[in-house]
């Protein structure tokens, strides 16, 4: 677990609640207010992300996770960056994100006094509600003890039972990840030098939320939040433009031009994690790679002829107690698969073509062990290769973070909207180590390329296309992810996790997709279903078992009945359901949405209907033909 403390910054009060100001950090102590699994640290809690904690007290608190060069303040002497013990790497993704290494979340055992390395948090929103007299303010007008993050209504307080306020449930952010508060005094027109605003609940809904102000001279009006969420509603209150506020990080505002929304501060798309993800493959999954990798940034900075010299330097011979020219042979084997590693061709390429390989024969490697499985007969003409995975390494980065809609570009694109983690470049980025096992699928070619070819397929792919609409995104990876080859992977993918989590003896939010899609000249179909746990080693076996030829021929065949009827259907298969979500067809929580953390996509271009076809339709659907003979 990462344990999470309250940071406080030094700030001067802000003129109005919708322009906050950042300063200096405070040098206080960490003051514990509770506890995060350290896998969510570097994915939907990373830095910038809303966290609701509750104080030993029992007062509610609500907090951004601060920026990284405030994980570095905060950890022990000496162990900034990548100084610090809980770190990882993997050569392949470093290199592709520029970074040197990459550091877990902190983690503090609960007995130990002498390492102090926690996991700042920051509070947001200022404003908080007395749930007893509905007094609304921010929190330097409620009571509280020295450097305690608690806050309470003295009017309300009774001795000691204690009345503490709540945080407010409405921010505003906009889609290039800047957060703010509300603007309360704003939304009810209040000129009061010392607002008195309440927030009284009178019915049901937002038009049942009234704020006001019990200001002596105060001519503001009652005004209900019916409204507040749609789109412009802030405008008429001179927040036309959102206002750059980044109170996660130690930097004052920046320029922005975008439309700012009003959200609700514990709602999904308030933080949309930006993650990049590789495999350990040969040679950087060997029991020898995983001792010196840590050293992978320095072997790639220094010239060949320089190796001896650093092997020397580090003392690695000592270390592995390897002799040199092993060690050498080691880097010029990294040297050659990252030379052969181009920014142009995806990550998954590698990994693919070892998976390829993996279908042929067994290979132990370290952290990549896999054996050839034989295809089910009854798919043989619709799935090309199965290969079974017992160890498999997967390194999670968090390259930053979205707002308001769920990321659409890569990270690199000019036209990214991404949220920072930090103010300034840090040589190490935030990533977690899932250790697992794995089933790989591999679609046959031929069959495959004649469905996705075929008319009536092409147009039901066109309607997600027209669906989504126009967006900031990279023309050629909207064209991907729209194609029916994407749409029957990623469907196929969800459908058979959810079919394989009632027998492998995992959770389905324990399993986790990994998809390779591509065409030529790198052409991929195939999905990976794997699991992993960030805070141990090892599998329970359970899904690789469930892979071997007679049992997955059973599941594919019971996963493509279940698929056949939704319990919302007709809505379901006819997309009507998907209307209000247009990243979909058909697909809903019934049929194919998975645990958000199983989604390599946010639960988006899904639907059923190219796996079963549509009762108009049915030849749209790529397993028809054997989903006729089982039914």
């Amino acid at each position: 677990m990462s344990v999470a403390a309250s940071k406080t910054r030094k700030a001067k009060r802000p003129r109005t609640p919708a322009t906050p100001t950042s300063g200096p950090t405070a040098p206080q102590g960490p003051r514990i207010i509770g506890k995060v699994r350290r896998s969510h640290v570097a994915s939907t809690f990373g830095a910038g992300a809303v966290v609701d904690m509750r104080a030993p007290t029992g007062a509610p608190l609500s907090g951004l996770v601060a920026g990284l060069e405030e994980w570095d303040d905060a950890a022990p002497k000496g162990h900034a960056g990548l100084l610090h013990v809980q770190r990882a790497n993997e050569p392949r993704l470093q290199k592709r994100l520029s970074v040197g290494g990459f550091r877990l979340p902190p983690v503090k055992d609960d007995d130990d006094t002498f390492w102090s390395d926690v996991l700042p948090i920051v509070r947001f929103p200022r404003w908080l509600l007395c749930p007893r007299c509905e007094k609304l303010a921010r929190d330097d007008d409620f009571l509280q003890e020295p450097n305690r993050p608690e806050r309470w209504c003295g009017v309300c307080t009774d001795g000691g039972n204690k009345v503490f306020a709540v945080p407010v449930r409405f921010i505003v952010a906009c889609k290039r990840g800047h957060i703010t508060e509300f603007p309360w005094i704003r939304w009810i027109g209040c000129t009061c030098e010392k607002p008195r605003l309440k927030l009284e609940t009178v019915g049901a809904g937002l038009a049942g939320k009234l704020v006001s102000c019990a200001g002596k001279d105060c001519r503001s009006t009652r005004r209900s939040l019916e409204g507040a969420f749609s789109t412009g509603a802030l405008a008429p209150l001179r927040f036309r433009y959102c206002t750059g506020q980044r109170p996660w990080l130690p930097l004052a505002p920046e320029s922005c031009q975008e439309t700012p929304r009003v959200l609700q501060r514990g709602a999904s798309n308030v933080y949309y994690p930006v993650i990049e993800s590789a495999l350990d493959i040969p040679p950087f999954s060997t029991d020898l790679s995983q001792i010196v990798g840590i050293y992978a940034a320095d072997v790639t900075r220094n010239a060949p002829e320089r190796w001896p010299d650093l092997i020397d330097m580090l003392d690695l011979t000592g270390k592995t107690g390897k002799p040199k020219d092993v060690l050498l042979r080691l880097f010029a084997d990294w040297k050659q698969a990252l030379d052969a590693d181009s920014p142009d061709v995806p990550l998954e390429w590698a990994e693919y073509l070892q998976l390829l390989t993996s279908e042929k024969q067994p290979v132990d490697q370290g952290e990549f062990q896999t054996r050839p499985e034989s295809v089910p007969p009854e798919f043989g003409t619709h799935l090309g290769g199965v290969v079974l995975a017992r160890r498999l390494r997967e390194v999670r980065a968090q390259v930053g973070f979205t707002r308001v809609n769920p990321p659409s570009t890569s990270f690199r694109s000019p036209t990214s909207r991404m949220g920072m983690l930090y103010g300034q470049a840090l040589p190490w980025l935030p990533a977690v180590e899932l250790r697992g096992e794995g089933i790989f699928i591999r679609f046959e070619g031929e069959t495959l390329h004649l469905w996705e070819t075929n008319l009536a397929v092409t147009e039901r792919a066109r309607l997600l296309a027209e669906r989504r609409g126009a967006r900031e995104t990279d023309p050629m990876e909207e064209t991907r992810k729209t194609s029916p080859r994407f749409l029957l992977l990623h469907s196929f993918a969800h459908a058979l996790m959810r079919q394989l989590s009632l027998t492998c003896g995992y959770s389905s939010a324990a399993l986790r997709e990994r998809l390779y899609v591509g065409f030529e000249p790198r052409d991929m179909a195939g999905v990976l279903i794997h699991t992993g746990s960030a805070d141990s080693e090892g599998t329970l076996g359970g899904l690789v078992r469930q892979g071997q030829e007679e049992r997955l021929e059973n599941a594919i065949r019971e996963m493509l009945v279940s698929m056949d009827w939704c319990s919302s259907d007709p809505l379901c298969i006819t997309g009507t359901i998907a209307l209000s979500s247009p990243g979909n067809l058909a697909a809903c929580h019934a049929c194919l949405l998975a645990p958000e953390t199983s989604c390599q996509h946010f639960n988006l271009r899904l639907d059923r209907a190219m796996l079963v076809g549509t009762p108009e339709a049915p030849h749209v659907g790529y397993f028809r033909d054997l989903l006729a003979e089982l039914t």
